[in-house]
This record gives structure tokens, C-alpha cells and sequence, in this order.
């Protein structure tokens, strides 16, 4: 861990049920969420359907989609978000062939309300992570349980929507107190969403040339997750840092129960700062059990305040099985940077060709002749293996020219140092352009300890999802893609 780095996690208390899960149907009415004050979308905000206790959670851009059922027409929506104030809507009043924008206003509590609360003692928000780390196991199901849930990942560039991937997952956990390596998956359903652009992009982390862990738009310092194979749905779930409690999550909580205290000043001050990125952590506490309901958790690069990384997970209670907490959502987003494999105007060696008496470039671009005219970049040597002195450097806009000193011996070879070369616009030899794109990965949970038969064949392996095996089940249970028709109009 790097001990220049300060992180600040801020807490909340708050009391908070929801109930997810979904149904099956074939049109839906759309909407999205906004702060009523700065109109941003509430990512993950609540959405229920009051009478007939069914719910889902909005995406990370505020979209949600309800399918249209008869028995929905005559209910009441439900649409809520942490420190805002809830507002119902009829079913009836939604249009269908529009996105429904809801507008929450901040909440105001007063006594008897529902009351979120900003931990300002620093010694209190110790002890009350150290309370959350004790109940860790009164809290969360150390039996083992199922639950089926939508998974999706995808790429962004420029808000464009690229590489859609959808699914449908059974998970049986063995329970908190084992190690969730041990849990198993199987696909209920895939689809690769062709209504969207497809482009050939790395489905994993990708590197530019060698590693450079100095390099803040990709790498952070001393930043690791364990190594999780060819599988997008387990590089996803290794960062649930509440599952993952005891072991390795991602940086800078690594494991939860040893590492938040040590890694993190507690403030609702102004946010503290490394030298190059900025740590901002949201901790939601219930304050009677210490239950954690919710963690968001960003990396910010201070030199363009573009987001490194970005997690989100909430834990809730599903009152109709018992009283502990379960999963709700985890998202987990990452920018990386790739060639632009497009890009034919980057500055390149045309041809060069070897003469008796020099050497000679054609370059792409104009020559940038200072980063060229250094006599140290080359190196010839005659047949009979003299090393030659190069006597001058000529450089006409594209071309570069290369004399050496003795004529009486041919050049059997040369060398240069090329990668300082530079166009008269600065850039380097060989570098295309980079194109920056964000990685998505969801997952939402439909459905606790579903009826379905967990089989033992056809578990997910360390394979992309596209190569594994579907599941074949029997049940009345069915399960939807939940891809907000919003994002195709966006």
C-alpha cells in the first residue's frame, strides 16, 4: 500500500427495506430518475410496485424498465433513493411510448422519518466500523442460498453504447463464512444485444505495449484483484467487497475486515488527496444492527478529474425469507485505453533504404529535426566490421539523411535509435492515436432463494460467458433482460 496515499470514506445511518424481483413480459413502460435540483440521474435508485410487492433497481444511468401486466394497471409505483424524498405514481399514469422522466427532491427528515445521519466523530466512525466487521456474521446468510440474477457488460465511448452483452445467472453461494471462490454459476440465458454497435475490443483488461503501473489513465499505484480467468461474471463478483469480506477485493479496501480501517481517514471534511488521484467512499450503516447496505467507492485522476474506477453495491433485506441482508446490485466500471487501429496518419517510417555512403529515411510526416539531429541515435558498421562515424545529419521536411565520415568502406549494417524521433507537432515515432473507453460490468438480482433446481452439470468455467454453456430449467419462473429501451435512444 502506498503510504502517500489518503483516502476519506464518509458515513451514513439510515434505515432502509426494499423487495426486488421481476416477472416476465414483453412490453414495458420506461422511465428514468433525476436529482429534482441538479438533474443528474440517481443511479440504482428503488423502484416498487406498492400492491403487488415487486420491484427492480434503475441502472447506473437512473433507466428502468416495468413490464405491462393486467394485474399492474390498477398499482401504484414506488420510486425511492437514499437521502431523497419518495414519490408515488400510478401505474396508469406512465405513457408508453416515452420515457417517464421522475424528478426526487432532497429529503428533510423530521422525527419519525426516516433519518440519515453524517458520522462527524472520527473516533465514532471507528468504532462503528469495527461493530460492522463483529456483525458481519450475524448480518449476512452463512447458509448456503441461491438467488438468479441479469448480468450485463459493455463498453462506452464518447456515450455511445458499444458491445452489449446480456444474461441471465443462477448463483449458489455457500454462505458467507466460505470463501465465495467456491461459489457456483450457471447460465440461464445469453445474448449478445445486436442493437447495439459490435466492435472488436479486448472483453478483459488490456495493456498498451508493457505494463507501465505508473501510468495513472490506467494503472493505480499498488492497485490489484486477484486473478480471475477468462470469465467477465468473476471479475465482476471478486469485487464485492461485503461477500468478499475476508478476503481481497479490490484496491484500496483489499479485505474488508483488515483493511478499511487501516487504508482510510474517516471525515466529512473536504476529501483528502494523493498526488495524483483523489479517493471519494460512501459507507451506508444501518445504526441498530451495523448492517452495511450500500458502498460506493470511486477513483478519480486529478489530472483530467476523469473517474479510474467506479463500484457501487447495496445489500437489502427480504423480509419474506428472513432478516438478513442480501445482495441488490453490484456495478463496477473501469476506463481503459486502446489503439486506434484506424488511424493512418500517425508518424511512421515510410521506407529507408541503405547506400553505400549513408542512410536514408522517408518519413509520414515532417520531421521535427531536433529530435533527430543527435549523432549518438546511429551506429554503422563496414564489412570488415569497423565501427564508422556518422560526419552529418540533413533533414529535408520528410527525409532524413544520414552521412558517415570514411567513404573508402561500405556500410555492411546500421542501427538507430528512432524511438525519440518526433514530428514537427510533437509526436512520437509509431504512436497511434488512443481512443479512451469505459468498461462496464452489472449485476442486479431478481430473485432469493428461487424454486429452481441447481444441477450439478453445466457450471460456469474460466471461459468468456459467450463460450460457456446454457442451463436448460424447468419452472414458471421467467426471467428478462432488463436493458432500459432508453439507452438506445440516448
Amino acid at each position: 500500500m502506498n503510504t502517500n496515499i489518503q483516502k476519506s470514506l464518509f458515513f451514513f445511518l439510515f434505515c432502509f427495506i426494499s423487495l426486488s424481483f421481476f416477472g416476465q413480459s414483453s412490453d414495458f413502460i420506461n422511465g428514468k430518475v433525476f436529482d429534482a435540483k441538479t438533474k443528474e440521474p440517481l443511479p440504482f435508485a428503488t423502484v416498487l410496485l406498492a400492491n403487488n410487492n415487486l420491484g427492480l433497481a434503475a441502472n447506473e444511468e437512473g433507466d428502468f424498465r416495468i413490464s405491462i401486466r393486467p394485474n399492474f394497471l390498477s398499482d401504484t409505483i414506488s420510486i425511492s433513493f437514499i437521502g431523497y424524498n419518495r414519490q408515488l405514481i400510478a401505474f396508469s399514469k406512465f405513457k408508453i411510448n416515452d420515457v417517464n422522466n421522475i424528478y426526487l427532491q432532497p429529503a428533510i427528515f423530521t422525527l419519525g422519518e426516516v433519518k440519515l445521519t453524517t458520522l462527524k466523530d472520527k473516533i465514532r466512525s471507528k468504532k462503528v466500523i469495527k461493530e460492522v466487521i463483529k456483525n458481519i456474521s450475524k448480518n449476512y446468510p452463512t447458509d448456503p442460498f441461491t438467488y438468479v440474477s441479469y448480468y450485463r457488460d459493455y463498453q462506452k465511448h464518447k456515450n455511445e453504447y458499444i458491445n452489449l452483452n446480456e444474461g441471465i445467472v443462477h448463483t449458489f453461494d455457500n454462505g458467507f463464512d466460505a470463501n465465495s471462490n467456491l461459489n457456483k454459476y450457471r447460465l440461464l440465458d445469453y445474448k449478445v444485444n445486436t442493437d447495439f454497435l459490435r466492435e472488436d475490443l479486448p472483453i478483459l483488461y488490456d495493456t498498451l505495449n508493457p505494463v507501465n503501473y505508473s501510468d495513472s489513465k490506467k494503472f493505480i499505484t499498488d492497485a490489484f484483484i486477484p486473478d480471475q480467468g477468462g470469465n467477465e461474471l468473476f471479475i465482476l463478483r471478486v469485487h464485492d467487497a461485503i461477500r468478499n469480506y475476508n478476503t481481497n477485493s479490490f484496491s484500496y479496501i483489499y479485505k474488508l475486515t483488515r483493511d478499511l480501517l487501516k487504508n482510510h481517514k474517516f471525515s466529512n471534511n473536504k476529501l483528502k488527496t494523493a498526488p495524483w488521484i483523489n479517493i471519494l467512499g460512501e459507507l451506508y450503516v444501518e445504526p441498530n444492527n451495523f448492517a452495511i447496505h450500500k458502498i460506493i467507492y470511486k477513483c478519480i485522476n486529478k489530472q483530467d478529474d476523469n473517474e479510474i474506477f467506479n463500484i457501487a453495491m447495496e445489500y437489502g433485506r427480504e423480509q419474506s425469507i428472513d432478516s438478513l441482508m442480501y445482495l441488490k446490485y453490484i456495478s463496477f466500471n473501469n476506463s481503459f485505453n486502446i489503439v486506434d487501429k484506424t488511424d493512418k496518419s500517425y508518424f511512421r517510417i515510410l521506407d529507408y533504404k541503405l547506400h553505400p555512403t549513408y542512410l536514408q529515411f522517408r518519413m509520414s510526416n515532417i520531421v521535427d529535426e531536433e529530435s533527430v539531429n543527435n549523432k549518438d541515435f546511429y551506429t554503422f558498421y563496414s564489412v570488415m566490421g569497423k565501427k564508422l562515424e556518422v560526419e552529418d545529419i540533413i533533414v529535408k521536411d520528410k527525409t532524413i539523411i544520414v552521412n558517415f565520415k570514411s567513404k573508402n568502406y561500405k556500410i555492411a549494417r546500421a542501427t538507430a535509435k528512432i524511438s525519440n524521433f518526433k514530428d514537427i507537432n510533437g509526436n512520437l515515432l509509431g504512436r497511434k492515436r488512443i481512443l479512451k473507453y469505459q468498461q462496464y460490468r452489472e449485476l442486479f438480482v431478481l430473485d432469493i432463494n428461487d424454486s429452481l433446481k441447481f444441477k450439478d452439470s453445466c457450471f460456469l468455467i474460466d471461459k468468456p460467458l459467450i463460450d460457456n454453456c446454457i442451463s436448460k430449467y424447468n419452472g414458471e419462473n421467467k426471467y428478462w433482460m432488463n436493458t432500459p429501451e432508453v439507452i438506445k435512444k440516448e
